[in-house]
């Protein structure tokens, strides 16, 4: 009986669109009782990130920490020193940023509609920093 594999590539590429994610599962041949899954997400800036894990949620968690990476390496010097610095950043400043990695966010938008929490909150998601 002939297997059909279930693939997220083709000719060996990744299929994977920018801001979408593809996965499959398998068994490896060492440990054919035990199932991974490999995962692909293209950032929305083109780069692909690929891995593998036991759980979908795992691949996830481990997307979201190189998104942030990737987001992270767009913020202005600027920003990037006063946050090395530990200096406050303005409500426009991080909506301003937002906006640059994510042009149509609702909080880069109207950041002066939402509360600085909120901001700060959504601001932290994306570039993996922990501003107070």
């Amino acid at each position: 009986m002939e297997t059909i594999a279930n693939s997220i590539n083709q000719n060996g590429c990744s299929v994977c669109a920018a801001g979408e994610e593809n996965y499959t599962t398998f068994h490896p041949a060492h440990r054919p009782n035990t199932l991974f899954y490999q995962y692909d997400y293209r950032h929305k800036n083109g780069e692909l990130f690929s891995t593998v894990s036991q759980t979908l949620e795992q691949c996830r968690e481990k997307r979201d920490k190189w998104v942030q990476t990737q987001n992270y390496k767009r913020l202005f010097p600027s920003i990037l020193k006063r946050i090395q610095e530990n200096k406050r950043l303005t409500k426009s400043e991080m909506g301003y940023q937002i906006g640059h990695v994510e042009p149509c966010h609702i909080v880069s938008i109207s950041w002066d509609f939402f509360l600085r929490e909120e901001i700060v909150s959504t601001f932290n998601q994306m570039f993996g920093t922990e501003i107070k």
